[in-house]
Formats: C-alpha cells, structure tokens, sequence
C-alpha cells in the first residue's frame, strides 16, 4: 500500500502523541499500539478531499478515541446488537417524511477559522493540563471527560470504588482549573 509523502509524514509526526493518548487507557502497550495502528489504518480509506477540509490531527484523535473506547467496551460489555426496527426508529426522531432534519435536532453550523483557531489553542493547553496530572488521576479524568465513559464502566475497568473515582475527578477538575488558569486565562504560555 503507497501511502502519499504527506499523510505518511503526518502519521509519524502524530503516532507519539497518539500512543501516550491511548496508553493511558489501554494496558499493555500492545494494545495501545493496536489501536493506534488501527487509527492509523482508517484514515487510508479516507478520501483525500475530505483531509484537505479538516483538521488531521482532530480527526485522527476522534478515530482514536473511538478506537479505545470500543476496545474498552469489549472488554467489559457484552456486546449489544441494534435491530433495523431501531434504525428505523431512531430515523423517524431524526429526519421528517421528507428526510430532513427535524427542527432542533440538527448538527450546528460551523464556526468562523478565528473560532476555530481559539478553540484549538485552549484545548492544547487542556492536554497539556491533562498530562500534567498524576497517571491515575489523568487516566480517570480522560475516559471519563474524553472517552464520554459513564462513572460505573470507569470504576469496572479501572477497578476502583466509586469514592476514590469521585476523588480522581474532584482532583482532577481542580488541577486542571488551577493549570487553565494559570496557562490560559492569565494568558501565560504553557
């Protein structure tokens, strides 16, 4: 498989951040590296226009987290199938008879470059905050805020008690609201 100079140097610039991303939820690292390639992967089967119009690293993270979280369900939840009656079903909330978007339901608009440039500077800083933090404590403020892991699968996979998960997130959010502002909202450089 030829990959073009661009998406190949990309990938290399990318895949150590994106292994310390995944190693923080996925033990051992083979695994992490596992879905690190799988991200990886998928973004071959991407159109190239579609790269051109987005921001490569955002979607190759997106693909990633999607990567972890689906091999962290695996290991914890039965799998759990979806009928075409629920398809059909979550169609009729979505979409009126004419197949349009119902009102209200509908992905918002996108933001203005400016918008878009401020919303990527202070998530890097968030990262840097995230990885700041002690590995469990990251490890449990990242499935949690990043992966969208409910508190129950978080403790299961990490097999803590709900108050030492509570503990990680409240010191968590307090680290990193201490490091945002310090790093973001006095607007000091990391």
């Amino acid at each position: 498989m030829n990959l073009s100079p661009s998406v190949a140097q990309w990938a290399r610039e990318w895949r150590g951040p994106m292994l310390r991303f995944a190693m923080l939820h996925i033990q051992p690292r083979e695994e992490a590296e596992d879905a690190v390639q799988d991200a990886l992967a998928a973004i071959l089967g991407t159109d190239p226009a579609t790269l051109a119009q987005t921001d490569l690293k955002r979607y190759l993270f997106g693909i990633l987290k999607h990567k972890i979280t689906d091999r962290l369900r695996g290991k914890y939840r039965p799998e759990v199938g979806y009928s075409e009656a629920f398809a059909d079903d979550l169609d009729n909330v979505l979409f009126n008879a004419r197949g349009h978007w119902v009102d209200g339901v509908a992905p918002s608009s996108w933001r203005t470059p400016e918008d878009q440039l401020h919303t990527d500077q202070f998530f890097a800083v968030v990262d840097i905050c995230v990885q700041k933090l002690p590995p469990k404590t990251a490890r449990v403020f990242s499935m949690k805020e990043f992966l969208e892991c409910e508190a129950d699968e978080v403790c299961a996979t990490l097999g803590l008690s709900k108050a030492d998960y509570w503990q990680c997130m409240s010191r968590a959010r307090k680290q990193i609201q201490l490091c945002l502002h310090q790093n973001w909202f006095e607007g000091v450089t990391p």
